[in-house]
């Protein structure tokens, strides 16, 4: 906690001094003081006006704002600045802020034996699966199934977690080309390869809130394993899209007031673990939790401006190249190059986005390489 720089977390104001007499009596309002209109001493607050005189009663005010659907959510100036204009006040001040435990804050609860039904939603890019997978957080899902399975088999109480995969942004994915059943068993792997044969999954969801695909799907799912009373964390990397599909599952639920988001484009949009109600029903509770940071996530160590490069925000547009072998594959990627040696007869795929390629014999890749 600092009281010197306003920019910096944890600022503070001290509370100003009481006054010693702050809890004396107020004097009585009289009918000659000049100092309180007419409407206040009376207890009218200026009905006598008509709306067309320029004022209207707040509640009033407030009933044609809801009837016009054009109700304002009040937010801090941090979010303010993120929703309107995509960045933060003082992105220096950001580098300073902590890093999001997962294992650290909600491990305890998961590993206990005891307390409410728990729900993991495991989200991952569907862009950069690898990069955003929480490897982390799957593994301590599997530890705590596998330490409390025997009992659970054995009808004691414990507390079984459940894990859901998600992969986000389905819509940046060439899907005239590709398969959801591919794609479904593609994660399905990768997951597994990334946190361990241990990991059971309750299901795979492929999603994307922007078109709202497979999002009541989800919803459904979840409210069938949270059940009445329990908790549901969606867990994923920074900028895998964590707020923007639990804004998309609480319209698809339906209910009214429901709570809003900041959706932004920047890595660490989410300060805090966020409880949304009412979306699963009953006392069911889901929670949105700040992006992880994640040690294969390359952007995760860009700035703004080469994010806007490197991000993704459209469909992808699949490729298809036949390389003979002793032949190399350069790739560049902005001010990236990736060189990819054919040296067997081998089919692979890659998921890159790139500006320019070339193609070229082997014993000239030193040369092309050093241009």
């Amino acid at each position: 906690m600092q009281s010197s720089d306003p920019a910096l977390p944890g600022f503070f104001l001290l509370p100003s001094a009481k006054s010693p007499d702050y809890r004396a009596r107020l004097a009585p309002v009289t009918v000659d003081d000049t100092r309180i209109s007419a409407s206040l001493k009376s207890g009218h607050l200026r009905e006598d006006l008509e709306p067309s005189g320029g004022y209207k009663p707040a509640a009033a005010a407030a009933e044609t704002a809801e009837a016009k659907g054009e109700g304002k959510v009040l937010v801090c100036a941090r979010c303010h600045s993120l929703r309107h204009y995509g960045r933060v006040k003082h992105p220096d001040a950001e580098r300073l802020l902590p890093d999001f435990d997962f294992v650290a804050a909600v491990g305890p609860r998961l590993a206990s034996p005891s307390g409410a039904r728990s729900l993991v939603l495991l989200l991952a890019d569907a862009s950069d699966f690898d990069g955003s997978f929480p490897r982390a957080v799957a593994r301590l899902v599997a530890a705590a199934g596998e330490a409390h399975r025997a009992d659970w088999k054995h009808g004691a109480p414990a507390n079984l977690p459940r894990a859901l995969l998600v992969v986000t942004k389905l819509d940046l994915l060439p899907t005239p080309s590709l398969s959801p059943d591919d794609v479904h068993a593609w994660a399905h792997s990768r997951a597994r390869a990334g946190a361990g044969s241990d990991l059971r999954l309750a299901g795979v969801h492929l999603v994307s809130a922007a078109r709202g695909w497979g999002v009541r799907d989800l919803l459904e799912h979840v409210r069938e394993l949270a059940g009445t009373r329990g908790n549901v964390w969606a867990v994923g990397a920074r900028n895998v899209g964590k707020s923007t599909l639990l804004n998309a599952i609480a319209r698809c639920s339906g209910i009214v007031g429901r709570p809003t988001l900041t959706e932004a484009p920047v890595p660490g949009t989410t300060l805090d673990v966020i409880k949304l109600d009412g979306v699963l029903g009953a006392q069911a509770k889901l929670f949105d939790t700040p992006g992880l940071l994640h040690g294969h996530q390359l952007t995760s160590r860009l700035t703004s401006e080469e994010m806007k490069l490197v991000q993704v925000r459209k469909e992808m547009s699949p490729r298809t190249y036949r390389i003979k072998v002793t032949f190399i594959f350069l790739i560049l990627i902005y001010s990236l190059m990736i060189r990819v040696n054919m040296s067997n007869g081998l089919a692979a795929s890659y998921l890159l986005k790139f500006h320019k390629s070339f193609l070229s014999k082997l014993q000239h890749a030193a040369t092309l390489f050093n241009l």
